[in-house]
């Protein structure tokens, strides 16, 4: 009797303190240490002490005409403020390409707010849950220069031949080396006219969820730990017989991808990864005409663009 009355005692006070774990963590939440921190940083930055003690308060835009509420400014305060944060550390550091004529001057966030173009999960407020592979997230976050596969969300004619779409440059090197390698010969990429049909068609492979993307695909030859489209698609891109061998004793048999090796670079891999991620299927994206902008007048070809390819420490290697 005296052992079971000590064991309820304890099971008694792991449970209370289980209890008041989870609501100390309810009230002191990591969002609010990174708007105090902000708080203090403005403060400092604008001479008024006053601004150290702004209420902390969960921040979240409604965007009723994309149907989306982002969360992402509760702990990104400075995405803005390019007067004090322009070179301020993570999460505080103002958007890049904000300044006078640059391209984010075109694209509000009170009108775009933010995961219409980094993806994510729009209404979750803590590290774990927003940044890096997300698990339970169908449409991983994008961030570097992966962010600029969502541009043909809006951008649909960057597929033209006669199109050099500049803010984009890792684009427009993913639109050149499709064409120099030949992909249309296999591949169907309606946006950009070609109909192959020896390997799969790719027109809407950037639409594609995670969840949809590893039901079909094999990644027992990925090297890279996590798990996700984008590192499968990279590896791909660089060892194509490597990443898809076949599998013969599978039922039924898989035979082993038909595509060449290419010998790409990290930079060439990481540009054909970015572009084939912005083929999006315009019912699935659901943009309304109000955000599409005006065509864009014939400019250099794209060969052009090369030139402009990311830096070799840009590329997002495996």
């Amino acid at each position: 009797m005296y052992r079971n009355t000590v064991l309820f005692a304890i099971l008694s006070l792991m449970m209370f303190g289980m209890l008041a774990f989870a609501a100390y963590k309810e009230e002191h939440p990591e969002w609010k240490d990174y708007q105090h921190e902000y708080n203090v940083l403005l403060a400092e930055k604008a001479g008024d002490p006053k601004l150290a003690t702004l209420p902390l308060v969960l921040k979240q835009t409604w965007n009723n005409v994309l149907n989306r509420a982002d969360r992402c400014m509760t702990c990104h305060m400075g995405v803005s403020n390019t007067k004090f944060f322009a070179d301020a550390k993570q999460p505080f550091r103002a958007h890049p390409f904000m300044g006078e004529g640059e391209f984010m001057r075109k694209h509000p966030f009170e009108k775009f707010g933010c995961t219409i173009c980094h993806q994510g999960d729009p209404q979750a407020n803590s590290v774990e849950r927003t940044h890096g592979f997300v698990e339970h997230v169908d449409r991983q976050p994008l961030t570097g220069i992966f962010v600029y596969s969502s541009c043909t969300k809006c951008h649909t004619n960057i597929y033209s031949p006669d199109v050099n779409f500049k803010e984009a440059p890792v684009l427009m090197q993913g639109k050149a080396l499709v064409m120099q390698k030949g992909c249309g010969v296999c591949h169907t990429i309606k946006q950009m006219g070609f109909s192959g049909i020896l390997a799969p068609e790719l027109s809407a492979f950037g639409t594609r969820t995670e969840l949809a993307f590893h039901l079909v695909h094999d990644f027992a030859h990925v090297e890279n730990k996590v798990h996700s489209m984008e590192h499968w698609e990279w590896e791909h891109f660089k060892d194509p017989q490597k990443i898809t061998p076949g599998n013969p004793n599978a039922t039924p048999p898989q035979p082993p991808t038909i595509m060449p090796n290419f010998h790409l670079t990290d930079d060439e891999a990481t540009a054909l990864t970015v572009y084939v991620k912005s083929f999006k299927d315009k019912k699935v994206e659901n943009i309304p005409m109000d955000y599409l902008p005006p065509p864009y007048p014939a400019t250099p070809p794209p060969t052009e663009a090369v030139k402009e390819e990311p830096k070799k420490g840009s590329a997002k290697k495996s």
